[in-house]
């Protein structure tokens, strides 16, 4: 009876400002309306991932990866859809990627209670919120894990969260256990510096929480022979963060009358048309949705991604996507504490040289590219998830060994 009631008395919430809201009353393309959203008096499971489920990118593929992967390992789990945004007309908006999970999703205003064994809260955004401090009060959970997937400032310098403020939100839940874990070693470099210019110490967890890739999403179909024109390209959204500014740069890296190199861009250029005044004619520049990530990296044969120096890259769940599909990846060095072998690291006027490397040996290029393969899927793929919740042992940086890892190294060292 408390049940119907309470649903009742929800569904009655989100019709009233259905109908007061004057503008936006329809989602934008990729957001959908939770369909006959459900009221929990009191969810009891083992895993409780909370975060935005509006983020349309790599928040909600990880997230929706998690929840299967947990699923699959014999875990009750559900995902608290916890709104960042005031209008309560939006409360049941999400990214349609949660299409697969809608059965474990509940949005945070229509549940009561939630007692759980862990609690994943994804996001510092949503966590300074006032409607995820609402939630907090009626969250009892075992052991929560804070993750951190995005850096403190935009690429403008624009403050997105505070550190310290982050810091005294967790500690006033009076949870009995918790960690605060970053996605990578770029925002934990970034937690302990902000944290002492602030005259404290952030309190990290000794391990990062990186994002869960579905290895089976992604074909691992290696090039048999790289020749040219060789196809280079990258996939990320249409941002100044996700672009260098110099014109010298941006060409060294991608190539506008190079015969020998072939660019392809997944995700938009309008950005390059602005810095360049046009983008230039050789490119192949496609939109999302034109065709799917698996497929677009089908078409490429070396990966190579070097976003703006000013951005503070959380992780980069594309790089992982591009080696589990069979692409050697090219990348600026600050990524190395991060992928470590997984990938190359050049600065921009030495990208050309070492895509020629990279393709001179098939052989040795093809045996590389496997053992990176599987040492991407042991770190960041669904089957280390579950294992996961109960070692809190830190990754460490990704390495090879043997003639993988020496073959990487005379790439690198042009020998």
């Amino acid at each position: 009876m408390k049940q119907s009631i309470l649903s009742g008395l929800d569904d009655l919430h989100d019709r009233f400002w259905s109908v007061a809201a004057i503008k936006e009353r329809t989602p934008r393309p990729g957001i959908v309306v939770i369909p006959d959203p459900r009221t929990a008096v009191r969810l009891d499971v083992d895993v409780c991932i909370v975060t935005y489920c509006s983020f349309p990118g790599g928040n909600a593929a990880t997230t929706v990866t998690e929840a299967r992967a947990l699923a699959a390992a014999g875990h009750r789990v559900a995902i608290i859809h916890c709104s960042i945004k005031k209008s309560r007309w939006k409360w049941n908006w999400v990214s349609q990627r949660y299409a697969s999970v809608m059965d474990m999703l509940y949005p945070s205003h229509r549940v009561r209670r939630i007692t759980c064994r862990k609690a994943i809260i994804r996001g510092p955004r949503m966590m300074m919120t006032e409607n995820f401090r609402r939630l907090a009060g009626r969250i009892e959970p075992d052991h929560a894990l804070f993750v951190v997937n995005n850096s403190a400032r935009s690429e403008d310098g624009r403050a997105i969260f505070s550190w310290p403020e982050l810091h005294a939100r967790i500690d006033g839940f009076g949870w009995p256990s918790v960690e605060l874990c970053p996605t990578g070693p770029i925002i934990r470099d970034e937690a302990q510096r902000d944290m002492a210019e602030a005259g404290g110490t952030a309190r990290l967890s000794p391990r990062d929480w990186p994002p869960v890739i579905d290895a089976d999403d992604f074909n691992f179909q290696p090039r048999a022979k790289l020749s040219p024109p060789v196809v280079i390209g990258r996939h990320a959204r249409d941002h100044p963060g996700k672009w260098l500014e110099d014109r010298e740069d941006l060409l060294q890296v991608y190539p506008a009358d190079d015969p020998k190199i072939r660019v392809a861009i997944l995700g938009g250029a309008e950005t390059v048309d602005r810095y360049l005044g046009g983008v230039p004619e050789s490119w192949e520049v496609r939109p999302f949705g034109l065709d799917s990530v698996q497929d677009y990296l089908a078409t490429l044969d070396v990966f190579v991604n070097f976003p703006s120096p000013m951005r503070y890259e959380a992780f980069g769940r594309t790089i992982v996507e591009a080696v589990l599909s069979g692409l050697p990846v090219i990348l600026p060095p600050r990524f190395e504490a991060t992928f470590g072998d997984l990938a190359f690291y050049c600065s921009t006027e030495e990208v050309r040289g070492l895509i020629d490397r990279i393709a001179a040996d098939d052989a040795g290029r093809l045996a590389y590219l496997e053992k990176v393969r599987d040492l991407a899927t042991e770190l960041f793929c669904a089957p280390s998830l579950a294992p996961r919740l109960e070692d809190a042992t830190p990754l460490g940086r990704p390495r090879l060994e043997g003639d993988a890892a020496r073959w990487r190294q005379g790439i690198l060292s042009g020998a």
